[in-house]
């Protein structure tokens, strides 16, 4: 016998080795697996980056007026604000991204020359827009403010004497955003021309320049805003580390797999050796007997009746007479019946008087059901008692049940009259309440207690109580 263990010894030392080794890989594999990187990403965006929309979206168009001031080469005798006149921009134009924009203007009216002549003029001007506050894109789609330096070119064109030269165009634009799709501008700009733009001065020099201040409204076109383009760097992390957890999972799978062969044809050949040695037979008998003798050796538990006994007792109003009565002492069970019905009688007659009281009008079903108040008002105290009134409605007209609705004050507070009001709102409430929920009002009464001191806290005195009768 002794040589059969040693033989089988060495076989299985190896197999429990491996199960060990399998166990505590498995958990190791477990616990370095990062729940973080196995949950969805957050979108996250790239910084002062945005998807440019070339044609359809975040067109304008701006109209505004003011005033203008032109001051050429040469000089003449009046100051800056003596050449002042009325003046009147329209603009169009469109935002390629949050930064860079461009548009086409229209400027005219007035302006006085070196001789302080008024003469008529026009000037349009294609402009390169730059928004200085464009990182505040990462923030919100449409930021409040934009400040806009711009530079361009043009022609403008003097009616009163023809000319109508080339142009410079340049300023400044602040805007102020009052809903998605309407700004306030207000814009201080210039226009740099030749000489003999208002007709005196050399024509091949510059020196004639127009400034002007504006204010007026812009009006978006379109879709509004610049999308934000998403990082895309987490989710080219997140998907560098599955696709190396996953390998690392198919590696354990295949391990686990060869573990789990070689385990089974350890098995296989401990069973070979059990069977020719004549012992596995043995062993199967010896596994089965054992089982036998558990179940065998458990004895199954016996029912004295004891609760049951002492549940009658209770309700019928009796002490069970000894303790120690049980199912073992009880020699057959008609005894036993006339045992515990012999001490019913008075439960009997009680019951019976009852359900004649019940019959008769004279007593309500169950205990009346409190619905409380807060002080001086028939507000309930707390809303959820409303869901009593669901339930009492439900009986009574399941059962055609009549209502009782007893409404009461604290006589500790109020003078008569004011607790006696009390009463009466409360019970009112609780009757529409009931009303509301179906109950036909010939089967409801009221009847109103005015102030009491019967309970206490005296907060429960104010009250009203539902019964409910079967007349």
């Amino acid at each position: 016998m002794i040589k059969k263990i040693l033989l089988i010894l060495p076989l299985a030392l190896p197999l429990k080795a491996q199960a060990d080794d399998v166990h505590l890989l498995d958990s190791l594999i477990v616990h370095n697996a990062s729940l973080e990187m196995l949950e969805p990403i957050k979108p996250s965006y790239l910084e002062n980056i945005t998807s440019a929309r070339i044609w359809k979206d975040n067109w304008f168009l701006g109209i505004s007026g003011g005033a203008s001031a032109f001051v050429g080469s040469p000089l003449g005798c009046a100051d800056l604000f003596g050449r002042i006149e009325p003046t009147l921009s329209v603009s169009a134009g469109k935002w390629f991204t949050p930064a860079i924009g461009g548009r086409v203007s229209f400027q005219g009216f007035k302006l006085k020359n070196s001789l302080l002549h008024k003469q008529s003029y026009q000037s349009v001007h294609a402009d390169f827009l730059w928004n200085v506050l464009s990182h505040t894109y990462n923030a919100r789609d449409q930021p409040k403010w934009k400040i806009v330096p711009y530079v361009g070119l043009g022609i403008i064109h003097n009616e009163d004497n023809g000319n109508s030269p080339f142009a410079f165009s340049y300023g400044v634009t602040g805007q102020y955003r009052l809903s998605q799709r309407t700004h306030l501008i207000m814009e201080l700009g210039g226009t740099t021309t030749f000489k003999d733009f208002d007709g005196r001065g050399a024509s091949n020099r510059f020196g004639d320049n127009l400034m002007s201040l504006t204010a007026g409204l812009s009006f978006c076109i379109g879709k509004v805003g610049c999308k934000r383009v998403v990082d895309a760097n987490p989710y080219i992390k997140q998907n560098e580390w599955l696709i190396e957890y996953a390998s690392s999972l198919s590696d354990c799978n295949s391990r686990l797999a060869k573990q789990h062969n070689e385990d089974t044809e350890s098995i296989a050949e401990l069973k070979k050796i059990l069977e020719i040695e004549g012992l596995l037979g043995l062993y199967k008998d010896r596994s089965k007997n054992q089982k036998k003798k558990r179940v065998s050796n458990k004895p199954y538990p016996k029912n004295d009746y004891s609760g049951l006994n002492s549940l009658r007792s209770r309700l019928q109003g009796t002490q069970w007479p000894d303790n120690s009565f049980n199912s073992d002492s009880i020699q057959d069970k008609s005894s036993t019946e006339n045992y515990t019905l012999g001490t019913s009688s008075g439960y009997q007659s009680s019951l019976q008087g009852y359900l004649s009281e019940l019959s008769k009008g004279k007593n309500y079903i169950g205990a009346p059901i409190f619905f409380f108040f807060e002080l001086g008002t028939n507000q309930l105290t707390d809303a959820s008692q409303l869901i009593n009134l669901d339930e009492i409605a439900r009986i009574a007209k399941q059962y055609n049940l009549n209502i009782k609705v007893c409404g009461a004050a604290d006589s500790a507070t109020g003078t008569a009259d004011v607790n006696h009001n009390l009463a009466a709102i409360r019970s009112e409430y609780i009757c529409s309440q009931l009303l509301h929920r179906g109950i036909d009002k010939n089967r409801i009464s009221e009847v109103n207690k005015g102030g009491i001191d019967t309970y206490t806290p005296k907060e429960a005195n104010r009250h009203t109580s539902v019964m409910l009768f079967l007349k």
